[in-house]
């Protein structure tokens, strides 16, 4: 049992079997029950039951009862109203997480007895913000705890947009036109809503400029491809038609896009008349007709210059940004109506994100590659570029061999570095991209998967850095 108090200023506990981990904390004194005192030697998170677990307890010894501070539960976002029976625990927007019955003049609680689905973690206020940072400083995510509409997320309380300064220096707003209110398609690949962003300022390390952005109308999933030139634009465009066709086992019937060279030319006219898909194209200066692409666009390079921002990333990793942006909302974004998220309505099954960390955090790689003598170190310390999609692994780039590798058995260290990583700051100041020496796979279009992805020729031999079509 738990007593609620508002003379307590930390959530304390004497029984000391209570603690999954416990920390030596140097405290003062405790005052309690007649003058009595206690010393504060400890801190650590508390295990209820299997759903239930509150961070940062101060363990005091001798201490008879179990105390949740009021103050301490108001600053991780709670709301805390009284009455004469009973006291009632809700978030922000109102939904009660449990509440508190009145006790010989004291409002007590048993953690143990409540149900799952009806608890929100005490979390502290770090462990909210490093979901958020995880997330792609996403909003909303207790809207999709509390619909169970992703998985692997523990249970948290998350307070509104100004949970981390990081998401307010990324986050631009203007004037926009009004959305929808209905579903203009039946099934997936009914329609494509195509876009070319580009070129940018800093090429990405395989001299990548353009990014092509496809969006599915239905499912509102998207699909992120990087280019060199305007006029690849067809051929990697080709390629992926092929790939979530025989995916779906369902034929694209139309796709939209603006009037650009890359978009309306002889070989999309052949292509489209071939398979009987209807090209609609926006009237010209006039983005708002192909919205739904423009405005995913906008979204996707908004998050990956706050992720690049947030752990100090050079920007020559914008391209693995965006597709981390990309794989972040197809899995926690909703499809408007429909009250699902992008990944379910086009894989039919709800989304795992428990291995997701923050982009661009520190990580540590086992060696599994080099042959090691025995007291060697087997560790080599990286940065977290993505995710992929193919297999479970990690994309990493590698600070000793300088390559972007996937890796399976990484440690990471969430945490924000009190400075930037010299190495990583200075690694791409004095790079020149000779796009030379970038081979070109004949075979790409038998390569190319969902993000299409294929590997690339080292783009500068002294650094030996291999990079990935994302």
């Amino acid at each position: 049992s738990w007593y609620l108090d508002s003379g307590c200023s930390r959530y304390t506990t004497g029984e000391r079997f209570m603690f999954l981990d416990l920390k030596s904390k140097k405290g003062g004194l405790v005052t309690f029950d007649r003058g009595q005192k206690g010393q504060i030697t400890r801190i650590g998170k508390i295990g209820i039951n299997f759903s239930i677990t509150i961070d940062n307890v101060l363990y005091v010894k001798r201490l008879t009862h179990n105390l949740l501070s009021i103050s301490q539960l108001c600053d991780s976002g709670y709301e805390i109203s009284f009455n004469k029976n009973k006291c009632t625990i809700s978030q922000i927007d109102s939904y009660i997480l449990f509440m508190a019955n009145r006790c010989n003049n004291l409002y007590k609680i048993m953690l143990n007895e409540l149900e799952n689905q009806n608890v929100d973690c005490l979390v502290s206020y770090e462990n909210q913000l490093l979901w958020h940072k995880k997330l792609g400083h996403a909003r909303l995510i207790s809207k999709l705890k509390k619909h169970n509409l992703i998985r692997g997320l523990p249970s948290l309380v998350f307070q509104s947009n100004s949970l981390c300064e990081t998401y307010q220096k990324g986050n631009v707003i203007k004037s926009s036109f009004e959305n929808k209110n209905h579903v203009s398609t039946s099934r997936p690949l009914e329609l494509l809503h195509i876009d070319l962003f580009g070129p940018t300022r800093t090429a990405y390390v395989s001299g990548k400029r353009y990014e092509l952005v496809i969006v599915d109308d239905y499912t509102k999933s998207t699909w992120v491809l990087f280019i060199t030139h305007k006029d690849e634009s067809f051929k990697v465009f080709h390629v992926f038609c092929k790939r979530v066709q025989n995916e779906k086992g369902i034929s694209i019937a139309s796709i939209r896009s603006y009037h650009g060279g890359e978009f309306e030319n002889e070989q999309f006219q052949e292509f489209c008349e071939e398979n009987e898909i209807k090209h609609n194209f926006s009237t010209p200066r006039t983005p708002q007709q192909n919205g739904v692409v423009e405005r995913k666009n906008w979204s996707l390079q908004e998050i990956a210059r706050t992720l690049l921002n947030d752990f100090s990333t050079p920007k020559h990793f914008w391209a693995e940004a965006v597709n981390t942006s990309c794989s972040i909302q197809n899995r926690i974004y909703l499809r408007p109506i429909m009250k699902k998220t992008p990944y379910e309505l086009w894989k039919g099954r709800a989304p795992n994100i428990s291995y997701f960390h923050p982009f661009g955090c520190k990580c540590f790689i086992l060696n599994t590659k080099d042959n090691l003598g025995k007291f060697d170190s087997k560790i080599d310390e990286g940065i977290l570029l993505g995710y992929f999609e193919r297999s479970r692994a990690y994309r990493v780039v590698n600070n000793r061999t300088k390559i972007v590798e996937e890796a399976i058995h990484v440690k990471f260290d969430d945490k924000k570095p009190d400075k930037e990583i010299p190495e990583l700051g200075t690694f791409f100041e004095n790079m020149q991209v000779n796009k030379n020496q970038l081979k070109e796979d004949e075979s790409e279009e038998t390569k190319v998967q969902w993000d299409d992805r294929e590997e690339r020729e080292p783009v500068n031999r002294n650094w030996q850095m291999k990079a990935y079509h994302s």
